[in-house]
């Protein structure tokens, strides 16, 4: 069973989009950016995290990778994608829409409202029977039953709602990715990690020849790291 390192990620810079995305093949560790000197010269690589702490303890054949060959390969793994026909952009689109249908559960919010306010109504009674009988006719059992019973609906109302928007957001991330891709399929591109950011899930370093490329959605482009 593989072992994370124990450093975490969020304490490096997250101006580099493949410090969130990028991830080892064989231990599922995150990869840090690093910054090697051999002969008075600097050169920037991607490196398992378990690899940097442990050395090989917990992974064993994780590669380093080059900064400027990972981005080559990502971004030729964006611009063969988004070269694909409109049909395979549609699948894109299509796959994303139906992981956003599957989240969907059932809307029960009109009747969880309804209850709340049927509660609402026979807490106002007893409150009414109070002022016209006496303090003892107050049964704090029930009303502690209600109050609970409403905080439940209340927070399901809550989770309905909180469901609904991130679905309505990721719908506008669904749009933003097919308008990147459908734009950009007849232009080469630079590297670029607003955009990595924007169509990635994650990169997969494989091995030293290859990364798997995974948008969001799910669609997956293998692609190889060459100088």
């Amino acid at each position: 069973m593989s072992r994370k390192a124990k450093t975490e990620q969020g304490k490096y810079s997250s101006k580099y989009a493949l410090t969130e995305l990028l991830v080892c093949g064989e231990c599922k560790s995150a990869y840090r950016r690093c910054t090697w000197t051999a002969g008075g010269k600097k050169k920037i690589v991607w490196r398992c995290i378990n690899r940097i702490e442990y050395a090989k303890k917990y992974c064993h054949n994780s590669p380093s990778v080059e900064e400027s060959i990972l981005q080559r390969a990502v971004m030729a793994a964006i611009m063969k994608t988004a070269a694909r026909n409109t049909e395979v952009l549609q699948t894109l689109k299509l796959h994303i829409g139906m992981g956003l249908a599957g989240e969907k559960s059932e809307d029960n919010s009109i009747d969880l409202q309804i209850r709340i306010a049927e509660i609402d109504a026979e807490f106002k009674k007893m409150l009414d029977r109070v002022s016209t009988d006496t303090i003892e006719a107050f049964d704090e059992e029930t009303v502690a039953r209600l109050m609970n019973e409403k905080s439940r609906l209340q927070q399901q109302l809550d989770n309905i709602a909180d469901a609904e928007q991130r679905r309505e957001n990721a719908k506008s991330r669904l749009d933003d990715i097919y308008t990147i891709l459908d734009g950009i399929k007849n232009r080469p591109m630079e590297y670029d990690d607003r955009i990595v950011r924007q169509l990635l899930e994650c990169v997969v370093v494989d091995s030293k020849e290859q990364i798997t490329v995974i948008f969001k959605g799910g669609l997956k482009s293998v692609q190889p790291l060459t100088e």
